[in-house]
């Protein structure tokens, strides 16, 4: 563990043997957000709760516990939030926590990654998300905002992986990536990119686990780390 005992920082690190990050930034909260803030608008309110409601979206339901047992197992370097991201927090200036987007570059999360990544400690990161099962969209969305945050041999080796296990895979496509991967995606130093798992893959007893263990194990030998 890399924890500071004596303050709060709103993630929990644990360190590992290879150079590679393992997050899911909106991993933290409750899946139930959505149906909460769809039951509002149904009555009417959304506008007496839209000053304390600042997004709409649901969190990633279980990405956290992906993340952490993925990386755990294969040795790498993991950082998961503590606070969902439609918390605000207070001594921050900013409408959420919501860890994928440009303004959370001064959260402290933000920050260690930043500093793990001039300290040479992480050189690919690999940040977990879920999407929703709209049966047009893939099993697996691998984010890269074209090929500029990851190179084209990473992007599609991770692809060709997910696809030898018979998931349906497309780049960039529905989502792009967010701010995260942008901003710390600066390849071939540092290269980042978002992994996301529909929601019909993400439930109890699912074997997405174990893809993405494989995943992590052809970065590491396609990177020799």
């Amino acid at each position: 563990m890399a924890l500071r005992y004596d303050i709060l920082e709103g993630f929990i690190e644990v360190k590992g043997k290879h150079p590679i990050l393992v997050i899911a930034l909106h991993g933290f909260g409750s899946d139930r957000f959505k149906d909460v803030i769809a039951r509002i608008k149904e009555y009417g309110l959304y506008d007496k709760f839209k000053d304390i409601v600042t997004s709409n979206s649901a969190v990633d339901f279980l990405t956290g516990e992906i993340a952490f047992k993925v990386g755990i197992a294969e040795k790498c370097r993991v950082i998961l939030p503590t606070i969902s991201k439609v918390d605000m927090v207070n001594n921050l200036p900013i409408p959420d926590y919501n860890l994928n987007k440009e303004y959370a570059l001064i959260t402290p999360i933000w920050r260690r990654v930043e500093e793990l990544i001039k300290n040479g400690l992480v050189n690919v990161i690999v940040d977990i998300h879920g999407m929703k099962a709209i049966t047009k969209w893939p099993d697996i969305c691998i984010s890269c905002a074209n090929y500029t945050t990851a190179s084209k041999e990473t992007i599609d080796s991770v692809a060709r992986v997910f696809k030898k296990l018979g998931y349906s895979v497309k780049i960039d496509k529905p989502f792009k990536g967010g701010a995260f991967i942008r901003h710390f995606g600066n390849p071939p130093a540092t290269e980042a990119f978002s992994i996301e798992i529909k929601r019909n893959h993400r439930f109890l007893g699912s074997n997405i686990t174990w893809a993405l263990r494989l995943i992590i194990r052809e970065i590491i030998k396609l990177k020799k780390l």
